[in-house]
């Protein structure tokens, strides 16, 4: 049997698809030879899942910088290694990612059917499908998902799962040597988010981060270590701590991953490192805006909610549309991020530091 599984999202999206890969190894081996290849649209993702022992191949097609004809070339050439199975990974709700689905050619071709939709999704490609469900968090709507074409459902998913190679550890291990002599408490931000689809009002403000990081670092004399490629953004909030912080992400991906796995806390708007801090069993303080907590949290890691408990929010929902705050233009706008303190975030992180 061979399965490929489209993980065309971000790391954050992809990485949640890492709880049921073993499931489906496991419950359609049984005594057959079963392939899982993966295809993946960012390079990053290839990485992340580089050494992950489920998977037989992956396959980076770059949809976003190369011409629509070379990726419909690149997609049809997937199409002769026939694929039994093919798997739309949560969330998945483009027309797009369903036509390639059906492109491919699988019998059985996995996705979801979506809350916000429409016919021109093309949702109909899919002969294999479920239904979303609203605040059901990533991990269990792609078991969902899967338990079509599992004999026996009496799985659950476990933890997320990034496989770190010997070297990256290395690595990490000899780079906190080198910044963290005196073995202070390490703590790492991500500050930063995607830009896409207009999520850059993911993001806690900097000047917050920045008093969060002296605050951290007088009370606990912590070293605050910066995650993230958005290293304009990392400057600037160090700049604010007097220079005090470490820069801790480099442009190797997997360098990034391998320091934030020896992090002892680690705080993070939604994005992939606080999945990623997840994986490494990293307690972690989550900050949510109009994001959905329930969907979305630290998936079985020790973790605290931030988020202020609005009527409108959360107000984002899967579907190819960008972030539109409705009080935008005034000074109410994002305020379910804005409006969070650096108290609540940092009481917050003291319930996790005590237990």
């Amino acid at each position: 049997m061979k399965i490929l599984i489209n993980a065309l999202s971000g790391n954050g999206d992809a990485l949640m698809f890492s709880s049921v890969i073993p499931i489906l190894k496991n419950n359609l081996s049984d005594g057959n030879n079963v392939i899982i290849d993966m295809l993946v649209m960012f390079k990053s993702v290839k990485e992340m899942y580089h050494n992950n022992p489920y998977l037989n191949h992956i396959y980076h097609i770059d949809f976003l910088k190369q011409s629509k004809l070379k990726s419909i070339s690149e997609v049809l050439s997937l199409r002769k290694n026939n694929y039994d199975i093919t798997i739309n990974v949560y969330p998945s709700n483009r027309a797009e990612y369903n036509i390639l689905n059906f492109l491919l050619g699988a019998d059985k071709r996995l996705a979801h059917n979506y809350i916000h939709s429409n016919i021109f999704r093309f949702e109909f490609l899919n002969n294999f499908t479920v239904n979303e469900k609203k605040d059901v968090h990533n991990v269990l709507q792609n078991y969902e998902l899967v338990k079509k074409i599992l004999a026996n459902s009496e799985n659950s998913p476990g933890a997320l799962e990034i496989f770190l190679s010997d070297k990256d550890k290395n690595n990490a291990v000899e780079w906190f040597n080198s910044v963290n002599p005196f073995n202070k408490l390490n703590i790492g931000f991500h500050a930063g988010s995607s830009t896409m689809k207009n999520h850059i009002h993911k993001r806690w403000s900097k000047e917050k981060f920045a008093e969060l990081g002296n605050l951290l670092m007088e009370k606990h004399n912590a070293n605050i270590l910066l995650f993230g490629n958005e290293f304009d953004l990392n400057n600037e909030i160090n700049s604010l701590m007097g220079n005090k912080g470490i820069i801790a992400s480099t442009s190797n991906y997997m360098d990034s991953l391998a320091r934030l796995s020896m992090c002892n806390y680690f705080f993070s708007n939604d994005t992939a490192f606080l999945h990623s801090a997840a994986a490494f069993k990293v307690p972690t303080v989550a900050i949510f805006g109009y994001t959905n907590a329930d969907e979305l949290f630290p998936w079985q890691n020790k973790h605290k909610i931030v988020r202020l408990d609005l009527p409108c929010s959360p107000c984002f929902y899967n579907s190819p549309k960008s972030v539109h705050c409705i009080y935008s233009g005034s000074n109410d706008e994002y305020k379910c991020m804005k409006n969070i303190s650096v108290a609540e975030v940092y009481n917050a992180f003291l319930e996790l530091f005590g237990n």
